[in-house]
């Protein structure tokens, strides 16, 4: 990892923690700005440094930092009802990050590829949701309730996080290949 991989995964590690400072509370899961930040994680930085990204802004919540949503922080949210979304968060920046570097720059295969990333946050935040109910919390929760309470509410917003990020992260992955920045990996076309 070169210096200029280490500042960008540096970078995006320091956005996503402000990100979750930007939160308002929704019941057991707040509203963030984080996905808009993971989603452009894996686009910039792809399939390698989006996950680091990640890694670094947990391991800096999990050692005490309040970087995670409302100022939290410890290892115990990893555990609560957020912490499957925070799992999702490695499976969508490898997902985005993959797609990036590897197809052809389109608008179309991005936001299938970010598509395809908040499903995977999505798909573990619930499981993370309805296990931390029953195991940590010791509440009984059904699959219709979880929906209700930590995904249905925030698919209207994210959606449209997302379209940002399809936007953005196009012209901005393009922009840092184009300055010879990143280096061009796309090996495929789609």
């Amino acid at each position: 990892m070169n210096i200029r991989d280490m500042a960008l995964t540096s970078l995006f590690a320091a956005l996503l923690a402000v990100s979750a400072q930007i939160s308002f509370p929704l019941g057991p899961v707040p509203v963030t700005l984080q996905i808009l930040f993971i989603l452009l994680a894996g686009m910039v930085l792809g399939r390698r440094l989006g996950p680091a990204s990640v890694a670094i802004w947990v391991l800096l919540g999990v050692f005490g930092l309040p970087v995670f949503a409302q100022g939290k922080a410890g290892a115990a949210v990893l555990i609560g009802p957020t912490g499957g979304y925070i799992l999702g968060y490695f499976i969508c920046t490898y997902i985005v990050g993959y797609v990036a570097e590897n197809f052809r720059l389109t608008y179309k295969a991005t936001t299938i590829a970010m598509f395809a990333g908040l499903a995977a946050i999505y798909g573990l935040g619930l499981a993370g949701f309805m296990l931390s109910f029953h195991y940590v919390l010791h509440k009984a929760i059904t699959l219709d309730q979880a929906l209700n309470l930590a995904v249905l509410p925030f698919l209207p917003l994210d959606f449209f996080k997302m379209l940002i990020a399809v936007y953005g992260g196009v012209r901005i992955r393009r922009a840092l290949v184009k300055a010879g920045l990143l280096a061009t990996e796309q090996l495929h076309s789609n």
